[in-house]
């Protein structure tokens, strides 16, 4: 007999991904995947793995500037 995976409740992924319990519903109405229970919203580890990494992404290195402009050499 296989042993069952504990699920995850939306208070407990929100926790997880350092988000708010109205993000992960959003996420939900967009299509994450999800299990439902009735009214209750459950995540298996690989479903929370998964809208992790959908939803991570990674910044585009850009130069750094002051702001300050050169100005043009007057001859």
């Amino acid at each position: 007999m296989s042993e069952l995976q504990k699920d995850f409740d939306l208070v407990e992924v929100a926790e997880a991904l350092g988000m708010s319990t109205r993000w992960v519903r959003q996420k939900c109405k967009e299509g994450a995947v999800h299990n439902r229970y009735g009214q209750k919203i459950r995540f298996t580890p690989e479903q929370v793995q998964a809208l992790r990494e959908s939803h991570t992404t990674n910044p585009v290195p850009t130069s750094i500037t002051t702001g300050r402009g050169r100005k043009a050499k007057s001859a």
